[in-house]
């Protein structure tokens, strides 16, 4: 009896013994594993859309149908620009920097999408910000030695570089068709790029990939703060006066489309 008694007790000490044992192991395995896999940030494909409006309408290249604020009739027929340093700035002021430039010609239809390489983190924004045009970093002779970007050199005798933007069209004055070439760049060491901000309160990235639509009103450039006359608006290249009054303008040329 006694024998038996010692067999069972020393069974149910065993038994205690491998529970306890398989307690401790599952908690260092729980532990080692937090360890070896933290949680993971998703990062998100950006997809950039540039639309070009004049006022409330979508430009029809190459029509003289369009009024600016000073009365001119003209039309839209080169829409080229550079778009650069693309920052996403978050709720808890985090920046996140796409170092990165595209080119878009208006009428060509595969530069009005932008796909960076850098992806960006989930998480809650408030702000995408960009640089109209290229920083002074950047501004260089020789960075795009390949059409169609090389085609946007400046004139060397004013600067080196780059055009931030060619906009150029016509005008019918009673009749009379004359040509306007707003043409912006660094001009004589000055540098004209714009730095832009477009609120977006509560962008909440959550999935693998977003679509950022941005509208730009060719209008604005010749209306706020400064009214321009299209037929003042030749040879301006070197002009200072008139780079920095487009620079003024192209403050509120750019606005949030939509976030999908």
């Amino acid at each position: 009896m006694y024998t038996i008694l010692l067999l069972v007790h020393t069974m149910t000490k065993l038994n205690y013994l491998s529970l306890f044992f398989l307690f401790s192991l599952t908690i260092t395995f729980t532990s080692c594993k937090k360890d070896e896999d933290p949680p993971q940030q998703t990062n998100v494909q950006v997809k950039f859309n540039f639309q070009h409006y004049v006022g409330e309408e979508m430009v029809d290249f190459n029509s003289i149908k369009y009024t600016n604020a000073f009365g001119n009739l003209f039309s839209v027929e080169t829409l080229k620009y550079f778009i650069s340093d693309i920052r996403f700035k978050k709720a808890d002021s985090t920046v996140i920097l796409i170092d990165e430039e595209h080119y878009t010609d208006g009428m060509d239809e595969s530069t009005l999408t932008f796909v960076p390489v850098t992806k960006i983190t989930g998480g809650e924004y408030t702000s995408i910000s960009f640089i109209f045009g290229l920083n002074e970093e950047k501004n260089v002779n020789g960075r795009y030695p390949n059409a169609p970007e090389s085609n946007m050199e400046w004139p060397l005798a004013m600067g080196p570089g780059y055009h931030y933007m060619k906009l150029e069209g016509k005008i019918d004055s009673s009749g009379v068709i004359n040509n306007y070439q707003a043409h912006t760049g660094a001009t004589m060491g000055n540098q004209n790029f714009i730095e832009l901000t477009l609120p977006a309160s509560n962008i909440n990235v959550t999935g693998n990939d977003m679509t950022v639509t941005i509208k730009m009103d060719i209008n604005k450039w010749w209306e706020n703060p400064n009214t321009f006359d299209l037929n003042m608006m030749t040879m301006v290249m070197g002009n200072q006066q008139i780079q920095q009054k487009l620079h003024d303008n192209g403050m509120d040329v750019f606005s949030l489309k939509s976030i999908n």
